[in-house]
């Protein structure tokens, strides 16, 4: 996909922080050297075209006291795309990816309680007929991705 230029400063702009004002375009556009409604603009469409999943906090569940499991499974290739659209339907799944190896699918999902991820993956789990192996957290390690582009 081609970026220009300013494109790319926006993009390697908001990854490291994202304003949080009344007006975070004007921030944007002031800090790249454009008028704010270009950074919006420019901003809705490398959101239409998928370079940018989403824009929003990363909030510390554990300090608002919800609970979040890493998941496993084996999925036939054929139904890839379907299952991954089922697990991606839950608000709280954060993370869904497919790897190469016996577990072919991984995702992380959190919720208010463990009752609740148990629920949504014991759904899974009827709708599919597959096992959702569950990891549970031993020790938390926080990377700051950043993709310079």
């Amino acid at each position: 996909m081609h970026l220009d230029d300013i494109d790319r400063k926006i993009l390697n702009l908001i990854q490291h922080e994202f304003p949080v004002t009344k007006r975070p375009f004007s921030h944007i556009a002031k800090a790249i050297g454009i008028e704010e409604k270009d950074a919006f603009e420019r901003i809705k469409k490398l959101k239409e075209r998928g370079i940018i999943r989403r824009i929003g906090p990363v909030i510390e569940r554990k300090k608002i006291g919800y609970v979040s499991v890493l998941c496993g499974l084996y999925v036939e290739k054929d139904k890839m795309e379907e299952i991954a659209h089922a697990i991606n339907t839950y608000a709280g799944v954060t993370h869904n990816y497919e790897r190469d190896g016996e577990l072919n699918l991984w995702f992380t999902v959190t919720a208010k309680t463990k009752e609740e991820i148990d629920s949504f993956l014991e759904g899974l789990e009827r709708m599919f007929s597959v096992k959702i192996y569950r990891f549970p957290e031993k020790k938390v390690f926080k990377i700051k991705t950043y993709f310079p582009v």
